[in-house]
């Protein structure tokens, strides 16, 4: 989707909006009304004010401090009637009607379901300017807003914060009031309006205090609404104990339902297109990530979607266990196109790609490894209560400095390539074991094969070493394009895998057990499989003197054939073959005890090993 962005003029940057007042009356055609604004000069002599409105509106007046204005190219430029010093505030009200052009995902809309109007509002990311004139950037909040909409009697119109009055006037509208106390932006101001049915849960957040959550649903939708959105509560419970408390407690949380098949997380009041968990639980999280603390810039987004995406996870983790949590990280694994910042924000399509959200999850899922457990909620609690970045605005080098300095590390060698550059790591993996010195030394090689056509991801590499009697990890530092560990062992290895529980984002090429040079003597020898007693799969493990025909068969306790696992030929040395408790017909057989036998042509050995399901 490619949509119309003016750059933001550096004329913006010479005043602050503390305050919107938007008063508007609403048919099913069209708008009018005025919309009043304080804004305070950052300059000395600030003479006009750079707002935006798009040129398709009609403003019909503009008075307070201005001298006269002129719409021109989706800019409403307003010579002042003096020149404002530093700190000095402004004070305007304009009056303007028309009908809104939808842009965006849809930024003002008159739409109908089941037979019913609805007018709703998507605004993000630069689409507050089709319906209303304001400084359309993200990062600068006014300090509170009020909303006042006049609308047919018939209707209910659901906006930010607490509702102050609804009035019905007799003639067939109703004037709903609207107040936002909490700092916000442009684009998270929003208008929901149609004939719906309304009901209630509430989160109490201690013992003596409570939080209205209002839903809006279709009044068609209304059950099916009440079986699914009661899960809100628990959402809220959780997030408000890792997160810190829900940023806007003095108010509400809402959900009103529109169109849209996505949702959007307007500050206290998300539009929802469905009631599923997924995304109830996503917008949700951007009360925090996104609502609380915004995106200075459009180039960082991440610190939104990608925020809200990984409190997915970490919600599916809270009440499905850590082995879902890396089965949903997984399932936002692809190849992703661009790096996570976004380069060309005159795309609403390349702001909103998915990379933006998955990578940006992963990127938050690997710092949580990188840092530990324990760091990394620090710092999301650190973050959320910065007063650098509560209720104001937020960027990747202000994130990074909290997890520094939460973290005591540097972490600036993380941030840069996963941030900033495209691609991920690609591991080649090779490695042998030198005995001959008596220790047990494990070389292990890992190339990156990316590099050099994109970048190199210095990571912290979990390496998990099979043995005969168990598993070990130790961690290595990877941060060079070809890098060759020793690791010191107790008993040889078996086998060797590289970020066993995908702390990663990574592809791997190749994993290869090269020539080992050893002191050993090998005997024919049959090992207790492991694990044992197993479930899912076992290793049966095997060494040899010479070069061997060898035979290896499972039996059961009557002595019937269940499975021949090999026959062919093998080399001196040890070796490993896994049997996942099937017949060989594949079929999975029933617990119990069995006999595993090797043989050549001269001996046969054998032991028991215990499947249990």
């Amino acid at each position: 989707m490619q949509s119309k962005s003016l750059p933001m003029d550096v004329r913006q940057n010479k005043f602050d909006v503390t305050y919107y007042k938007l008063n508007l009356n609403i048919d099913l055609e069209q708008i009018s009304g005025w919309v009043e604004i304080l804004a305070r000069s950052s300059m000395p002599q600030l003479d006009s004010l750079w707002l935006d409105l798009e040129a398709n509106m009609q403003v019909d007046s503009v008075y307070g401090d201005a001298k006269y204005f002129i719409h021109s190219k989706d800019r409403l430029i307003i010579p002042l009637k003096k020149s404002f010093q530093h700190g000095e505030i402004i004070h305007l009200t304009i009056a303007y009607h028309g009908q809104p052009q939808s842009a965006g995902f849809g930024s003002f809309n008159f739409d109908y379901h089941a037979g019913n109007p609805i007018i709703w509002t998507l605004s993000e990311p630069y689409f507050a300017r089709t319906w209303w004139p304001c400084k359309d950037v993200p990062n600068d909040k006014a300090d509170s807003v009020d909303v006042i909409v006049t609308v047919p009697e018939d209707l209910i119109a659901a906006s930010n914060g607490t509702l102050i009055s609804d009035v019905r006037h007799g003639n067939g509208t109703r004037t709903f009031h609207w107040h936002e106390s909490y700092p916000i932006t442009t684009y998270l101001v929003s208008l929901a309006i149609t004939n719906y049915a309304i009901f209630s849960d509430w989160f109490r957040y201690s013992e003596q205090d409570s939080m209205e959550i209002r839903y809006y649903v279709y009044p068609e939708n209304l059950s099916d609404a009440q079986s699914k959105l009661h899960r809100t509560v628990k959402m809220l419970n959780y997030f408000n104990q890792i997160f810190a408390p829900y940023p806007f407690l003095s108010e509400k949380y809402g959900i009103a339902q529109f169109p849209w098949p996505g949702g959007m997380e307007h500050q206290t009041i998300t539009s929802q297109g469905g009631f599923g968990e997924v995304l109830t639980v996503h917008e949700l999280a951007h009360q925090w990530w996104g609502d609380k603390i915004t995106n200075a810039n459009w180039h960082e987004i991440w610190l939104n979607e990608g925020f809200a995406s990984y409190a997915e996870a970490l919600y599916f983790e809270h009440i499905r266990g850590q082995e879902f949590y890396h089965t949903y990280m997984s399932w936002m694994d692809w190849d992703f196109p661009y790096p996570i910042y976004v380069d060309d924000t005159t795309s609403v399509s390349r702001i909103f790609h998915g990379t933006v959200y998955d990578k940006g999850a992963w990127f938050l899922h690997m710092l949580r490894h990188v840092v530990g457990d324990s760091t990394f909620f620090k710092i999301l609690l650190a973050y959320s209560q910065d007063s650098r970045f509560a209720y104001a605005n937020a960027t990747t080098a202000g994130f990074q400095d909290v997890c520094e300095n939460v973290s005591g590390m540097d972490l600036d060698w993380f941030f840069q390539p996963w941030i900033y550059e495209v691609g991920r790591p690609v591991y080649r993996a090779s490695w042998w074991v030198d005995d001959s010195t008596g220790n047990i030394i494990l070389n292990l090689k890992i190339e990156q094969m990316q590099y050099p056509q994109q970048a190199l991801f210095p990571m912290p590499v979990d390496v998990t070493i099979q043995t005969l009697t168990g598993d070990t990890t130790v961690t290595v530092f990877n941060d060079a394009a070809v890098q060759v560990f020793k690791i010191t062992l107790n008993e040889l290895p078996t086998n060797i895998i590289l970020d066993k529980d995908g702390w990663i984002l990574k592809k791997i090429e190749s994993i290869t057990s090269v020539q080992t040079q050893t002191r050993e003597s090998f005997t024919f020898k049959l090992f207790q499989n492991h694990p044992n007693p197993f479930n899912a799969e076992t290793a049966i493990t095997f060494s040899l003197a010479k070069k061997d025909f060898i035979v290896i068969k499972i039996y059961n306790l009557k002595g019937q054939r269940v499975r021949t696992l090999t026959e062919q030929f093998y080399s001196a040395g040890k070796h490993r073959i896994l049997w996942d408790g099937t017949d060989d017909k594949g079929l999975p057989v029933a617990s119990g005890v069995y006999v595993y036998q090797i043989s050549n042509q001269h001996i046969a050995l054998q032991r028991k090993l215990l499947l249990m399901r």
